[in-house]
């Protein structure tokens, strides 16, 4: 079996976060297309690969390699910094209901969330073919397990297309494969 270390021995991190108290902050497809189209930017000016994602209504998961030059942290924190402030705004704009609920004390000053606070939970993926697609399998069959769709490819906040008929959607996938 082949390692899932790619050539410059960098790692693929297996990536989730949550949104602030594990709540169901993406609601609508611009919520979660605005995150993908960030992501997306953010893997081009990053030259991260993506391997796998999904986004669910409270959570996030990525299988991404990243050059052994960047750390995951920084590029994560940039990313959810910009999806937080624009859906933030959102939140404020269209439903000041739930936008208020968002306030977390830091110190002596009130902020809002949209993401759990810290980095999450990255998992540094080395090992063979087979753990890397049981992952893959794990992010896609998210919202199945969920009961929001049938099958993998139904979800259309997921890499699962990709994998099955190899058509990108809003964010390009590499494989693993192709690499070497």
């Amino acid at each position: 079996m082949k390692p899932i270390q790619t050539p410059d021995s960098a790692v693929a991190h297996f990536i989730t976060f949550s949104c602030y108290q594990r709540r169901h902050l993406f609601r609508f497809p611009e919520h979660y297309d605005l995150f993908l189209n960030q992501l997306e930017k953010s893997r081009e000016s990053n030259h991260f690969k993506v391997y796998a994602y999904v986004v669910m209504p409270n959570h996030v998961h990525l299988l991404i390699r990243f050059p052994e030059s960047q750390t995951p942290s920084t590029t994560l924190r940039s990313l959810k910094r910009t999806t937080s402030f624009h859906l933030l705004n959102w939140y404020k704009r269209n439903n000041p209901e739930v936008y208020k609920y968002l306030s977390v004390k830091e110190g002596k000053r009130s902020v809002r969330r949209f993401w759990q606070a810290g980095v999450g939970y990255d998992h540094h993926v080395e090992g063979n073919e087979r753990a890397l697609r049981e992952i893959i399998e794990y992010i896609h069959n998210n919202p199945v397990r969920s009961g929001m769709v049938e099958l993998p490819e139904e979800w259309k906040w997921s890499s699962a297309g990709y994998w099955i008929d190899n058509h990108d959607g809003l964010v390009k996938i590499s494989s693993p494969w192709d690499e070497e």
